[in-house]
């Protein structure tokens, strides 16, 4: 596992991509925590600009769902093209160069996304960290998007995608 980052996030998220270019067209918004794209998926923070601690653990097979001290807990499928997966933060602080999870090269993966704090500030700016997520993925082909820990926001965006 890596050492937790402190990231800046604007607008509310930050990415897991290959660079700068992502497809938003893309992005399934459905769990309202992941929301992956073609390539890569964009993570939703609580807070609309500031910083969050985040921290990556890559493995080769899915490790056991440990949801205990994390207020929410989602699985999606994330594809790797030709680029490696890595944090990617918009602008201002964050890793120089953070760590790859694409570690088997192109193709598909399972990333687990766990999240504290995120109804903390709101939409709010937090100069301070407020707000922890731990990503992990590992190769995997790709499946349906599971929730292993919900939390308000997500059964909202649930049922809101159910009455649509």
């Amino acid at each position: 596992m890596t050492e937790p980052a402190v990231i800046f996030v604007n607008d509310g998220m930050f990415a897991i991509t290959g660079g700068s270019v992502y497809s938003v067209e893309s992005a399934d918004w459905s769990n309202a925590l992941a929301a992956p794209m073609d390539h890569g998926a964009f993570i939703l923070t609580g807070i609309h600009t500031g910083l969050v601690n985040v921290q990556t653990l890559i493995t080769s097979t899915p490790p056991p769902a440990d949801t205990a001290g994390w207020e929410e807990v989602v699985e999606v499928s994330v594809h790797a093209d030709e680029v490696d997966l890595a944090l990617h933060y918009f602008q201002g602080e964050g890793p120089d160069e953070p760590p790859a999870l694409s570690n088997q090269g192109p193709g598909w993966y399972r990333m687990r996304v766990h999240a504290r704090g995120r109804d903390l500030l709101r939409d709010g700016v937090s100069e301070e960290p407020v707000e922890d997520y731990l990503l992990t993925a590992w190769p995997q082909q790709p499946t349906t998007a599971a929730t292993l820990r919900t939390s308000q926001r997500i059964d909202q965006s649930l049922r809101d995608i159910k009455q649509a």
